[in-house]
């Protein structure tokens, strides 16, 4: 089964614009290749850290995906954590993390509508993008 995740920019240091990714999914990917494909449809690249985490907000990290640290008090699961793992989210919701200084924060919403694998479509894959990337305003002179 395919999951469509809707992941919507909500917050960063420099956020000015909409910014929203339709992306399709396998729902047996690991959460490495959904930072993947966030990455690519964004226009990030490597060079920042990034989580993923569950909480009632977008400042609420009760559940983070990655290894337990000693500084906070948070319920950690494996980073390598299947999406059909995480779903259903039950009252929390789904958030993405890039950048811990620029804090560019996305919730990730995922379709309640069953989208079957279709022969030759190679996932993950950007179905849509609306609005330009985060940071593409940053460097216009």
């Amino acid at each position: 089964m395919i999951y469509r995740l809707t992941v919507e920019c909500l917050d960063g240091w420099h956020y000015d614009h909409e910014t929203i990714r339709i992306i399709d999914i396998d729902e047996h990917a690991v959460l490495y290749d959904l930072f993947d494909i966030i990455r690519e449809a964004n226009g990030f690249g490597f060079e920042h850290l990034h989580m993923f985490y569950l909480g009632r907000t977008p400042r609420n990290r009760k559940i983070i995906f990655g290894d337990k640290d000693d500084y906070y008090d948070h319920e950690c699961r494996p980073y390598h954590s299947t999406l059909s793992s995480i779903y259903p989210l039950g009252n929390l919701k789904f958030y993405f993390l890039y950048d811990f200084g620029d804090q560019w924060v996305f919730q990730i919403k995922k379709s309640r509508k069953r989208i079957s694998t279709q022969a030759g479509v190679k996932y993950p894959r950007i179905v849509q993008k609306i609005g330009d990337d985060p940071e593409s305003h940053l460097y216009i002179e």
